[in-house]
């Protein structure tokens, strides 16, 4: 885990001195859902909640961008929205706040920058990353012995898509929807228990959370921002 940081660490510092660059500073705002065993189905549905956010984003080019920041949300679900034996007999739910940081590549597949009339007034882009992230799920249940609390800090792998636009001079606007793949099951705070036959928590499925929402940013000019940059 250490190791994935140095190399993103590196990643950034090194790109950040090899290319004509400028930088964006920017709020997001959105929603926050889990996905997992008391949300199979209908995730964006059950229970999401707001988010918000702060980012720093290096334009390496008209192309790529490297961008890190950090987020806030919440996670919440119920079995209530589910219809199945399973779901009503566990009478599950659970709460949580979201801490994140991360840091993510993103590629535009039109030629954008903001401010700039030779390129693209808006773009779509998809992006790739590494995060960190730290949950505090409590979780209910019909058999569980009151409300059980867990601390749990983990790493996922965002990645999505979106749109970026020009809004008035340096000024710029974004749609994004990201997937979180993680690496544990315990996001939702369930053990591996059974009750009366009923497995709580499968193992073998791990738990996503998602962040879909608006940025809103700002363009900072800097003396290499006028040098002519490639147009990939």
């Amino acid at each position: 885990m250490r190791f994935n940081f140095i190399l993103l660490f590196s990643f950034v510092t090194i790109g950040s001195c090899a290319f004509c660059q400028n930088v964006d500073l920017g709020l997001t705002g959105g929603a926050s859902y889990y996905i997992g065993e008391i949300n199979p189905g209908t995730p964006i549905l059950n229970q999401p909640k707001p988010s918000i956010g702060l980012f720093y984003r290096k334009n390496l080019n008209k192309r790529y961008a490297l961008r890190y920041g950090v987020n806030y949300g919440k996670l919440a679900a119920t079995d209530k929205k589910r219809s199945s034996d399973i779901a009503g007999y566990r009478h599950l739910s659970f709460f949580s706040d979201l801490w994140e940081g991360y840091g993510l590549l993103e590629f535009n597949f039109i030629p954008y920058q903001i401010n700039n009339r030779v390129t693209s007034r808006s773009t779509p882009y998809i992006f790739v990353g590494v995060a960190a992230f730290r949950v505090c799920p409590k979780t209910r249940g019909r058999d569980l012995l009151g409300e059980v609390e867990t601390d749990l800090i983990g790493v996922s792998i965002p990645f999505g898509l979106g749109m970026k636009f020009n809004l008035s001079g340096n000024m710029g606007f974004g749609l994004e929807w990201g997937m979180r793949k993680t690496f544990t099951d315990q996001i939702d705070g369930l053990s591996e228990n059974y009750r009366d036959g009923y497995q709580l928590s499968n193992s073998q499925n791990n738990d996503w959370y998602s962040i879909v929402g608006i940025t809103l940013n700002y363009k900072i000019l800097t003396h290499k921002d006028r040098c002519n940059m490639p147009g990939f």
